[in-house]
């Protein structure tokens, strides 16, 4: 039988979820307890009483039995197929507490992969060491014959054996190059093992051999499998290289093949080193090649505005502690970093930043003001994403030009990082004022959240979370600091904090809500890509993408919100997630 409304046949639902806690993040921040899906879309939304007219006999109905439902969540800044490569084929020292655990999984990676011509991983925590970095010497213990290469947590830099420097003809005498460093011994002189940004990390990776399509097609759905109960549905990869055809088109053949379980947008990597103009009229053409599906689109140009603080080379208004002049690195001069935004712009791509000190705040709005005076105003969302420091001037200036903040709500506490390298490399003042989360709120910028994972795990609830408190969840501290006993875990904020208490990351009146943060994991990521027609909200035409939680985040503490279970993951109506069974 088909319901009939006024004489009209009327489409049948392919599936109704009743009795839930749906929380639609439309304008209104609506509450429904019944939801209609037909042909990967949702049809209706509301009342049982305005769902039932769209149920018929082959309609499959489920009960939630009180359980909420959220849109999809977007990750708006991450590296998928990079960190899948690590994750799956390579050492992993993620969260390793000290030198000699690492080096213990790194020889036991090394002696169990002979056929490997390179060792490679990622993942060292960089607080662990002295500036100087962890040392060639100790990785030429564990092999003399292969070289060794190893990224960071953070991505910034590289641990490299003496193999992987003397192939690259790395030696004392080599000059520091222009957007790198080259960590030396400071008794010796001679490199020390770590290379710093990609003008030195470069010398060795380019020697690397590629990752091939099918090691990529693997990985991507391996690492959607992975993180299929994290309940995200929606991923912007934010640093798709032009020369590397093996990893774009991975994407393009999962997405062709209907294999994604994820819709991806992206955006091209713009290197200051190259010509930019040249390189951003490449990533135009190459985007007519790959965009031939909704799955997955390539509209952005990533620029780099700086680097990290962790690596004393983001771009800083005042130097660094210690430094009468040195501020840290500007990856591009003004003129090419405006040229680039004015042809990007042009061509109808978006501008997506990394942005991590307040004076690359500064002048990649500059640029951005220049490009609305030279292009004309449009609604054309560039995002920067971190914003780790932000003048008070410039926060003003991201409303004005409508940039979307990409908050790092991962990153919210007094930890390891705090107190080994922010506090000293920036001092008491400055570390207290970074992510200004809750006063881009209030400025009515549209908020985006990330992972940049590898450097997090996605883990919304775990990031919900901390954009509330300013804190690791337990579980998470649990497992980060379980090794490390001299760290102790602080629940509320504290007038003072003693060195290796991780607790509320100061300034506290940043905190944002419990609906600021859903609403910038939902329909402030969409917005951040143009997609606010189609996900980031439950209303009747979008996709069906849908997070199906055991518990209301509104009804319960907010220390509970990161260890709520989520028991099912709709995208664009199938279901590519379901808990197993508690017991």
């Amino acid at each position: 039988m088909f319901p009939v409304l006024s004489g009209k046949i009327m489409e049948t639902a392919d599936t109704v979820l009743k009795n839930g806690k749906i929380y639609t993040v439309d304008p209104k921040n609506s509450w429904a307890d019944t939801l209609a899906i037909k042909g990967g879309k949702i049809l209706s939304i509301g009342s049982m009483e305005t769902v039932k007219m769209f149920i018929g006999d082959q309609t499959e109905i489920l009960d939630l039995q009180g359980k909420m439902v959220l849109p999809g969540f977007v990750d708006a800044h991450m590296h998928p197929l990079m960190s899948a490569d690590i994750y799956f084929n390579q050492v992993k020292l993620f969260d390793l507490p000290n030198r000699e655990v690492m080096l213990s999984a790194i020889k036991e990676f090394t002696d169990s992969h002979p056929e490997h011509s390179v060792i490679r991983g990622g993942g060292y925590n960089r607080s662990i060491f002295d500036k100087t970095g962890p040392r060639k010497e100790w990785l030429d213990t564990i092999e003399n014959r292969r070289p060794v290469y190893i990224v960071s947590g953070d991505g910034h830099s590289a641990w490299v054996n003496s193999v992987a420097l003397k192939r690259a003809g790395i030696s004392r005498d080599t000059p520091q190059p222009k957007d790198g460093i080259i960590m030396k011994d400071p008794v010796t002189g001679e490199p020390s093992g770590l290379l710093q940004e990609k003008g030195a990390m470069n010398m060795v990776a380019n020697l690397l051999p590629r990752v091939t399509k099918d090691r990529y097609k693997h990985d991507i759905l391996e690492l959607e499998k992975y993180f299929g109960k994290t309940g995200i549905t929606t991923v912007f990869d934010a640093k798709i290289p032009l020369d590397e055809e093996n990893y774009w088109m991975a994407y393009k053949e999962c997405a062709e093949e209907g294999k994604l379980t994820w819709r991806y947008r992206g955006g091209w990597y713009i290197d200051p080193a190259k010509d930019v103009r040249e390189e951003i009229l490449k990533g135009c053409e190459l985007s007519k090649k790959v965009n031939t599906t909704s799955s997955f689109q390539i509209h952005a140009f990533k620029f780099f505005l700086d680097e990290v603080a962790e690596e004393r080379t983001s771009y800083m208004l005042e130097p660094f502690e210690g430094e009468t002049e040195y501020r840290g690195f500007k990856n591009f001069d003004d003129t090419q970093l405006l040229d680039a935004f004015v042809l990007a712009d042009k061509k109808g791509f978006q501008i997506h930043c990394h942005q991590i000190g307040d004076a690359a705040a500064r002048y990649g709005l500059d640029a951005l003001e220049k490009l609305e005076k030279i292009n004309g105003k449009k609604d054309r969302r560039p995002s920067f994403a971190h914003c780790q420091w932000v003048s008070e001037k410039d926060k003003e200036r991201m409303a004005e030009y409508g940039v979307t903040s990409i908050l790092s709500s991962y990153w919210l506490a007094t930890d390891d990082y705090y107190w080994d390298l922010y506090l000293p490399y920036v001092g008491e003042k400055r570390v207290d004022t970074m992510y200004p989360v809750q006063t881009l709120f209030d400025k009515n910028i549209n908020m985006a959240v990330h992972s940049d994972f590898y450097v997090s795990e996605p883990d919304p609830l775990y990031a919900i979370y901390s954009g509330i408190t300013r804190n690791l969840p337990e579980r998470i501290f649990n497992e980060r600091y379980a090794q490390n006993p001299e760290y102790k875990r602080i629940v509320h904020p504290k007038d003072h904090y003693i060195k290796n208490e991780v607790g509320p990351l100061p300034p506290f009146h940043e905190r944002a809500t419990l609906a600021e943060m859903i609403y910038a994991f939902t329909m402030g990521g969409a917005r951040s890509m143009f997609l606010e027609n189609e996900i980031g909200s439950l209303e009747a035409g979008k996709k069906a993408d849908l997070v199906i939680l055991e518990k209301n985040l509104f009804d319960i503490p907010v220390e509970k919100i990161p260890d709520i279970k989520i028991e099912m993951v709709y995208f664009e109506g199938k279901i590519t997630y379901i808990s197993a069974p508690k017991g």
